[in-house]
């Protein structure tokens, strides 16, 4: 079943907000920075352990950034066990995991993203404590410069929206539209997006599904999640997609220590 959009267009709901640190988040939102207090140990293929960064987790998979001497050559189905540890050594769990994408991230870096399998081994080793490193937000979310915008173009059909991002993550974006275009599109509805990075002359094109919509004054709020099953512009051009959203979150966190200096 198809659901026009417009019979759902409400205000903000209340739980989402606009935090000081750039990201958009719920109240029930876990930390947004854990890499510091986590050491990874990754195997590929059975292969002898080695130490990556952890980019992000959750309790469907992380990212991680692998030595380029370490990392595969191309994407496969070998297996991938990481080895996750505090800091402090208080803890640590097994993961099992396949890779999902391989992307070149630096001149020695590779980011490799991974989703967990054998989830009930995975959950039988978390405590309440462990809990709060993996129960967290899909992605972080995070806001454009304001003198930055990141322009958006959204295709379904013969339909053509053109609107600005209102928050960016590393499997979706919010574009901010015209009520009296954005109506036509549907709640499931699957289209294409055109995303136009600040610096860049090329969009970057990326399937995806619409998942929420809301209103907000003659605008609408679309939020889409990327679909990147299968190779797309998106997934060539996933790099410079991320380190875009990872330079806002930084950009956001530095405003933010600042403002707790200055308070």
């Amino acid at each position: 079943m198809r659901f026009n959009l417009l019979r759902f267009f409400r205000p903000k709901p209340a739980a989402d907000h606009t935090t000081p640190d750039g990201t958009v988040a719920d109240h029930d939102d876990g930390p947004s920075e854990i890499a510091q207090e986590i050491v990874i140990l990754a195997s590929i293929n059975g292969g002898a352990p080695e130490r990556v960064e952890l980019f992000d987790m959750n309790i469907r998979g992380a990212r991680v950034l692998v030595p380029f001497q370490f990392a595969p050559s191309e994407l496969s189905d070998a297996p991938v066990a990481l080895d996750i540890e505090h800091t402090s050594g208080s803890w640590n769990v097994r993961a099992n995991a396949q890779m999902t994408q391989l992307n070149h991230w630096s001149d020695d870096r590779v980011m490799l993203e991974l989703e967990f399998t054998r989830l009930g081994e995975l959950y039988a080793q978390l405590d309440n404590a462990l809990g709060r490193y993996f129960n967290r937000r899909g992605s972080d979310r995070v806001v454009p410069a304001e003198d930055d915008r990141v322009g958006v173009r959204l295709a379904y059909g013969p339909h053509r929206v053109r609107g600005l991002a209102s928050d960016l993550s590393s499997t979706g974006i919010c574009t901010r539209a015209p009520l009296v275009q954005a109506a036509v599109f549907h709640l499931g509805e699957r289209i294409k997006a055109y995303i136009s990075l600040p610096g860049t002359s090329e969009e970057i094109e990326v399937p995806g599904v619409v998942k929420h919509g809301y209103r907000h004054g003659e605008d609408v709020h679309l939020g889409v999640e990327f679909d990147l099953s299968a190779p797309c512009p998106m997934t060539e051009r996933r790099t410079e997609y991320l380190k875009y959203v990872e330079r806002r979150r930084k950009a956001g966190a530095l405003l933010e220590l600042q403002r707790r200096r200055g308070a």
